[in-house]
């Protein structure tokens, strides 16, 4: 009769729940028993099911562009803001100078942008903007999008665990022009205007919103990047106890104070002695945790942790087992094996084929001796993972 029986990690032996690195695992050899059992590996590449963990649906890749400007990612789907890419139209012939130029001129493009904040310090932007297919986006004279565009960002702002409730003033740091509308009621109302051409300059609001812990504010970034090669956009806050208005919103702070070389080293990005003189006066980046993607549009550029699922075995009767298992990404396959009375252990042979759906089949098991087993899996980064061991009896 085969028994299977799923043990604790802190009830089982010390061999087992110590964690090899790749040096040990190659130089540990199997010994007594455990050296007559092989194992063969199938797999494919199909979707697992059951309790994966993952991200949503991945988007149209020729539309999608992930984290153009610093990019980091969210960790989870529900976080970061949603981007429009908007260029130069035809009509737009004279000197741009403000952000609203593009935003009531320009033309959208189709592809959509996801970001995981608002904090890209000064530095050259040379890159430009490549989709999901590897697509390199360009403005209508056929050049790299490296200057004259704007982005409309979309979010929800929220308070993290750690954020204290209470009256926050926001402010953007820019080069070129930028603004901050948040939603109040059915209104949107301008918070920050930080337009027009100029050096990577702090903007700051006409006065303070409150953000208690539940609160969930949409807001919408308008930021706009004129000729090359510099860009900046941060978004910073600072806690207030009260409410503050300022009628002259550049006569307090560092408030418009505008360089390039004054906040940020424009060469690596690097902060200078006015960023943290900022950050000393309690002022901070908004960060990732706080933005919250809008309702019905899920960040499709998470990368999700390599996570294995439905670790079982499929069918036993000595000598042999088929054990199966799932991961979310593709990722290779490998057994680790103790021989619960002895304390002797092994590592199958590693199966590097990248499959989502794995399946191992050993052989030359004994009947009547007691194996933990345990499946370890690693993706195309080096990530590695491993199942919770499970006990088995042939």
């Amino acid at each position: 009769m085969t028994k299977i029986l799923l043990v604790a990690l802190l009830l089982i032996s010390p061999f087992a729940s110590a964690k090899k690195n790749k040096v040990e695992q190659d130089s540990l050899r199997s010994r007594g028993l455990l050296k007559k059992i092989s194992c063969s590996y199938y797999g494919s590449g199909k979707t697992p099911t059951g309790e994966s963990i993952g991200s949503v649906d991945f988007a149209d890749p020729e539309k999608t562009v992930c984290d153009p400007l610093s990019g980091e990612s969210s960790s989870s789907p529900q976080q970061g803001l949603f981007g429009k890419l908007i260029v130069k139209s035809p009509e737009m012939t004279t000197p741009i100078r403000s952000v609203m130029d593009f935003y009531n001129n320009g033309l959208r493009l189709e592809q959509d942008l996801y970001f995981a904040d608002v904090n890209v310090p000064t530095r050259p932007f040379t890159s430009g903007f490549s989709t999901q297919a590897g697509d390199v986006l360009v403005d209508a004279s056929g050049n790299k999008l490296i200057e004259n565009f704007a982005i409309e960002y979309t979010s929800v702002l929220k308070l993290s665990d750690n954020d204290p409730a209470g009256h926050y003033e926001i402010s953007l740091l820019s080069d070129d022009g930028a603004r901050l509308f948040v939603k109040e009621g059915d209104n949107w109302n301008e918070l920050v205007n930080n337009d027009g051409n100029h050096p990577t300059r702090l903007g700051c609001p006409y006065r303070t919103i409150e953000l208690k812990k539940d609160s969930a504010i949409p807001i919408k970034i308008l930021y706009y990047q004129g000729p090359r090669y510099h860009i900046a956009n941060v978004m910073l806050w600072k806690h207030h106890k009260k409410a503050h208005t300022w009628k002259k919103p550049a006569s307090h702070s560092l408030c418009g104070v505008q360089s390039n070389s004054f906040f940020f080293n424009p060469n690596n990005g690097k902060k200078q002695p006015a960023m943290k003189l900022l950050e000393y006066m309690g002022w901070n980046v908004v960060a990732a945790a706080n933005f919250q993607m809008p309702d019905l549009k899920p960040n499709p550029c998470v990368e999700p942790e390599l996570a294995i699922s439905n670790f079982k075995f499929a069918s036993v009767s000595a000598p042999t087992a088929q054990i199966t298992w799932s991961t979310n990404l593709p990722a290779s396959s490998q057994l680790y094996i103790v021989n619960i009375f002895t304390g002797e252990e092994m590592y199958t042979t590693l199966d590097s084929e990248l499959v989502t759906s794995h399946v191992a089949v050993l052989d030359g098991l004994i009947h009547g001796l007691q194996y933990q087993i345990q499946a370890i899996s690693i993706d195309a980064k080096g990530k590695e993972v491993r199942s919770q061991p499970l006990i088995l009896l042939p």
